[in-house]
Formats: structure tokens, sequence, C-alpha cells
């Protein structure tokens, strides 16, 4: 048998990032093995070695895919939000895009739910990709201080505690959504965008 082209090795590890992501949102990342993803998908767990050390250098490749291709990332393509109108369609479109991507959802609940996060896995996924803990908070904290210098919110307002404010209101949305809203019946940006506007109101009532 021939040496794989460059695509037909891609296309492999790509079977398998989608094979673990399965298998980690239905086992948990440590109840899943190498043998569980390349049964998946019909491979030896050699086939799954040859392309990741171990679960720790796979999670960090399915984070960087996720990130980077699915959306999950919050800079990537955007802009920071001008003012507070911006920022409201900022996280508006966010939640629709996560709404309409069920992988993407999938990947929230494995990632914030069904990881258990070892000194080990945590400083390999941040020395491949990064912190990704943000959760806008740089991105809202930014948007504030430009829409207090245009006097939209009130000097007084402490954009920092108000940023994070918005930021653990967007995760815990976030993590209701992954794991109850199907029992609930009620969307992430339903949910989200109701909280964020009482709260962008009360902004606005301290001009």
């Amino acid at each position: 048998m021939g040496r794989k082209t460059k695509a037909e090795t891609e296309n492999t590890k790509t079977q398998i990032l989608q094979a673990a992501l399965d298998s980690f949102y239905e086992k948990g990342f440590s109840k899943t093995s190498f043998d569980d993803i390349a049964k998946r998908i019909g491979m030896t767990k050699g086939a799954v070695y040859w392309h990741f050390k171990d679960k720790a250098e796979l999670l960090a490749e399915l984070i960087k895919q996720q990130v980077e291709e699915k959306g999950y990332n919050f800079e990537k393509n955007n802009a920071i939000p001008a003012n507070i109108c911006e920022l409201r369609d900022f996280f508006y479109n966010k939640s629709q895009y996560i709404e309409n991507h069920p992988e993407l959802k999938k990947f929230i609940f494995f990632i914030t739910a069904q990881v258990e996060w070892s000194d080990t896995v945590f400083n390999t996924v941040i020395n491949k990709i990064g912190d990704i803990r943000d959760f806008g908070l740089g991105i809202v904290q930014k948007t504030l201080t430009q829409a207090q210098k245009n006097g939209e919110i009130s000097p007084q307002t402490d954009v920092k505690c108000a940023a994070s404010a918005i930021a653990a209101m967007w995760r815990g949305a976030l993590y209701f959504y992954i794991s109850e809203s199907d029992s609930q019946n009620i969307g992430l940006c339903e949910n989200f965008m109701y909280g964020l506007n009482l709260l962008l109101k009360q902004l606005r009532k301290e001009n």
C-alpha cells in the first residue's frame, strides 16, 4: 500500500477528531480510550496514536479545531463592538450561531461539563492554543470602556465589574442551554438576551 497523500492524512485526522468529540460527549474524557475512538471509525488504535501521542494532545487539537474553524472563538472574524447597540448585536449573532450549529453545542457541553482538567491536560491545551476561558470578557470590557467614553453609560460605572457580570451571565446561559434547555424549552438567544437587555438598560439608566 502506498503512502497516504496529504489530503488523505488530513481526512483521517478529521475523522479521528469527530469520533473523539462523539466519544468524549457520550462517555466523558477520562472514560474514553483511543481504542473507543478507533473502533468508532473502523481504525486501529495505532492509527490514532500515529496522529496523537496521547489524549491531552488530541483534546488540544480538537479544541483548536472548534476554536479556529467552528465559531467558538469570540474574536475571530469579529471587530470589537464600538457601542452598546453593537455589543447587543454581537451576542445576539453569537448565540444564534451556536443554536444553529448542533456540533458546536455538543462541543461546548463536552468542554464545560465532561473534561477533567488535570494540570497535564490543562497545560497541554494552553501551550497549544492559549487560554479559551475568556468567554467574551475582553471584548465586553473594551466595548464598555468605549461606551463610557462616548457617554452611553455613567462615568461612575465600574466597567470591569459590569463586564465580568455580562461574561458570567453568558457563561451561565451557555451552561443552562447545553444542560437544561431541552427540558425547559428555552433557547440560548432568548435566555441570554433577556438578561443582557435588562443589564444594559440599567447601565443606561445610570446616566
